[in-house]
């Protein structure tokens, strides 16, 4: 894990408008009602995300109307098995993605290439000046 310096931590704001500001390249991941993450993959294979932690102030996560604010941004590699697509008959960057949201990491923190890191300092630097 990598952590990203930026302005991001502290800034509030609804579940909808952080959820319509980074679409559509972040989803909501690992999430309960009372924080969770915003997820960008970096890499082709899935393995490589940037992160934007948030926690709910009010409300509940997935509704449009809770108040949010986000943690400090990082970038996290995962590192999956590979070749589970090609058993069932089929390959695409959307079904590894899927497969590997259901299976355990080989290794959680697997290191980062720099030029992830680089990539999402950039990503961060553009969502410093749309959501800041």
């Amino acid at each position: 894990m990598k952590k990203i310096q930026s302005s991001l931590p502290g800034t509030k704001a609804t579940f909808g408008y952080f959820r319509e500001s980074l679409e559509p390249h972040f989803t909501l991941a690992n999430w309960d009602y009372e924080q969770g993450f915003f997820d960008r993959t970096l890499d082709d294979q899935n393995m490589v995300y940037l992160r934007l932690p948030v926690k709910v102030l009010q409300g509940e996560l997935d509704s449009p109307d809770a108040w949010l604010e986000l943690g400090e941004p990082f970038v996290l590699r995962h590192v999956y098995n590979t070749g589970v697509e090609e058993d069932i008959g089929y390959y695409a960057p959307v079904a590894s993605a899927v497969m590997n949201q259901f299976q355990q990491p080989i290794d959680k923190d697997a290191e980062i290439d720099p030029r992830w890191v680089r990539k999402a300092e950039a990503i961060v630097k553009e969502l410093e000046n749309r959501l800041g």
